[in-house]
């Protein structure tokens, strides 16, 4: 088997649970962590068993050893360093949101075709094997016709300063919410054809909490709730002619319920022995597309990614959330003429 060599940019939590990841699964060694701080490179590679060390990013990407790329730094530099990975001819993974806005992701996917380099995003739902069954059962019409759905995803991030900050893309949206819009996406098609929403915003400017209505063809709508406040529910419910799936962790399904038209409970799925966190199936399917020269996953496409933060830009600007970052411009020309009161 083919073993990759990958190296992590930045040295939070979420890189830490990447590297806890990579440490059980076959065919990959995390081998490398970058930070700004040096002791703190060397602090995380001491506890998650990564050998090579760096105190800049760009000490990574020029190790020859590297074979790919995880990008797990705060959501305002994912674009930045995403093209850095790309000029050093890495392929790299970028932790969810790909990038703030639908024009710095395109610059990055149209620069990685150009350079020929796989450039993907992070989303563990896309690639997640319950998730695939839900698409699967809803497919084959195991409950009818999808008719609505229902999914929140939320949790106390209030003390996470990174997302309270517009000058680092912080709030509810791109860290909590991208989930439960992912999923309804898959479950529907594709984007809504309209949408109303409400929202609540931090004392730094960022949404707080969102409630979101969306309308898609053949008369099917869904409901989407996030927030950074507090803990909801964090379940998707998809509502059916001939009954109902209940999934428990909207981000990452634990179980799966399936109920029949008359209410009653017929099916419960959960994961199989071997499932390490969900993490691991987003990196194989990298794998298997850098090996074949593929740009994409057939999981998460360019068109899914792009389709994801187009509606997003469309989101912010109906809520004059704007970030004081590159390319915000694009977002600032949707807003509606009429101001909120």
């Amino acid at each position: 088997m083919i073993e990759f060599k990958v190296g992590i940019l930045g040295a939070g939590h979420i890189a830490g649970v990447i590297a806890d990841t990579l440490n059980q699964l076959e065919g990959f060694t995390p081998y490398a962590i970058a930070s700004r701080d040096m002791d703190k490179a060397v602090a995380f590679g001491t506890e998650h068993n990564v050998k090579v060390c760096y105190g800049s990013y760009e000490e990574l990407l020029e190790d020859k050893e590297v074979e790919m790329i995880y990008i797990a730094t705060v959501h305002s530099t994912h674009a930045e360093l995403a093209k850095k990975c790309i000029d050093a001819g890495k392929p790299c993974l970028v932790e969810k949101p790909f990038s703030y806005n639908a024009k710095t992701a395109a610059e990055v996917l149209k620069y990685a075709d150009e350079k020929g380099v796989f450039c993907g995003e992070a989303m563990w739902l896309r690639y997640h094997p319950l998730m695939k069954l839900i698409l699967e059962f809803v497919q084959k019409g195991v409950i009818g016709d999808v008719r609505t759905v229902i999914a929140d995803l939320g949790y106390n991030l209030r003390s996470v300063e990174r997302l309270t900050q517009p000058e680092t893309a912080g709030g509810a949206l791109l860290d909590v919410g991208v989930y439960p819009l992912t999923a309804v996406f898959m479950i529907m098609g594709g984007p809504p054809i309209s949408v109303a929403s409400n929202y609540s915003k931090t004392n730094t400017g960022v949404d707080a909490y969102s409630t979101i209505q969306l309308s898609f063809p053949n008369g099917r709508f869904a409901t989407i709730i996030s927030s950074m406040m507090g803990r909801l529910d964090n379940k998707c419910i998809i509502y059916g002619t001939e009954g109902r799936i209940e999934v428990n962790n909207t981000n990452c399904p634990e179980l799966v319920r399936i109920y029949g038209p008359d209410g009653n409970q017929t099916q419960e799925l959960k994961m199989r022995d071997r499932y390490i966190n969900g993490y691991e199936y987003e990196f194989l399917a990298a794998r298997e597309a850098i090996i074949v020269g593929r740009q994409e996953t057939p999981e998460n496409t360019r068109t899914d990614i792009m389709n994801l933060y187009a509606f997003i830009d469309t989101l912010r600007a109906s809520w004059d959330l704007i970030y004081p970052l590159p390319g915000e411009d694009d977002v600032r020309a949707k807003r509606p003429n009429t101001q909120r009161v």
